[in-house]
């Protein structure tokens, strides 16, 4: 975790939170008093983890967490009073916020975040995975509108351009999206 943000309303919160994360000690603690600093602060900057301590001035914990889950890919705790543990309204697990009742022990804590770095983890394997994804989509669907020019200028057949297409990659030792992407702009035609 490179960057933990604590959004709590007192500063005592706010310290002893941070004591919690002496373990942490190579991230970096960002905090935001209340739900407007913590909104501006996602702006500029990228947490990994996002701790927020209920009851927060001028808007509800459970809203800033099911904001924070649509504005950023940390992994979020929301520390709630023990009073709120039977109200459906804190209940967001749903959302993939991970919740803490007060007062906890240490080793609830520890236990939560590592189910949070576990979580981002795993997010960020997920989100490379679809980034290579995405490519392989857009190589592919290049290489398509290179074949289709090919066909269309060039009276070829599918199998035909198909073969032009790999041809001109190994002779001038290029990749096929390299190849595609000339043919495109050979026939003036954006990808």
């Amino acid at each position: 975790m490179n960057q933990v943000l604590i959004i709590a309303g007192k500063e005592t919160e706010k310290e002893s939170l941070v004591s919690l994360l002496d373990c942490y000690s190579a991230c970096q603690i960002l905090y935001a008093s209340n739900s407007k600093q913590a909104k501006e602060l996602i702006a500029d900057q990228t947490p990994s983890l996002i701790i927020i301590n209920a009851p927060l001035p001028m808007e509800t914990a459970q809203d800033l967490a099911l904001f924070m889950t649509n504005r950023t890919d940390a992994a979020i705790i929301l520390l709630l009073p023990e009073s709120y543990r039977n109200i459906k309204e804190y209940s967001v697990e749903e959302f993939g916020i991970l919740t803490l009742f007060k007062p906890f022990k240490r080793s609830e804590f520890e236990r939560t975040m590592k189910f949070a770095n576990a979580f981002q983890n795993r997010f960020a394997k997920m989100q490379e995975k679809n980034r290579k994804l995405q490519k392989q989509l857009t190589e592919v669907r290049t290489i398509h509108r290179a074949k289709c020019l090919l066909i269309q200028h060039l009276h070829m057949t599918e199998p035909q351009a198909h073969r032009y297409i790999e041809k001109h990659a190994m002779d001038q030792r290029q990749s096929k999206m390299e190849v595609a992407n000339n043919i495109i702009q050979s026939y003036n035609v954006e990808s």
